[in-house]
């Protein structure tokens, strides 16, 4: 593949991913945030389900289990194997529920502020 070709294929690549984002904040409403803090794991419906499949995208965040099943708080993915996780705050969560949530929203202010 030359050079001219991979530079098309970045630029639609781009426009793609521009376009998408616009289709996914349209989602963004109170009630689909409500919907993810009620229940964050199991079924949701197809708009909540877009939205996740979306923040699964690279760069992401993740959790960190500081004590196991009992704190998590909010690392930046890719980790280097090398170094242990660094949260990005202070904040430690005490429900599994809470912190999956807390990453939602993490997800959520990075993409209406781009």
């Amino acid at each position: 593949m030359g050079p001219a070709k991979a530079d098309k294929q970045v630029q639609t690549y781009a426009l793609f991913n521009a376009r998408l984002k616009q289709e996914i904040k349209a989602l963004i409403t109170p009630e689909l945030i409500e919907e993810h803090r009620r229940q964050p794991l199991g079924r949701h419906s197809d708009a909540l389900e877009r939205v996740l499949n979306f923040f699964r995208r690279p760069p992401s965040y993740a959790l960190y289990s500081r004590v196991a099943m009992r704190e998590w708080q909010l690392i930046r993915m890719p980790i280097d194997p090398k170094l242990p996780p660094a949260p990005i705050d202070e904040t430690v969560y005490r429900s599994a529920n809470e912190a999956y949530h807390a990453v939602f929203m993490r997800h959520v202010n990075d993409l209406m502020a781009s």
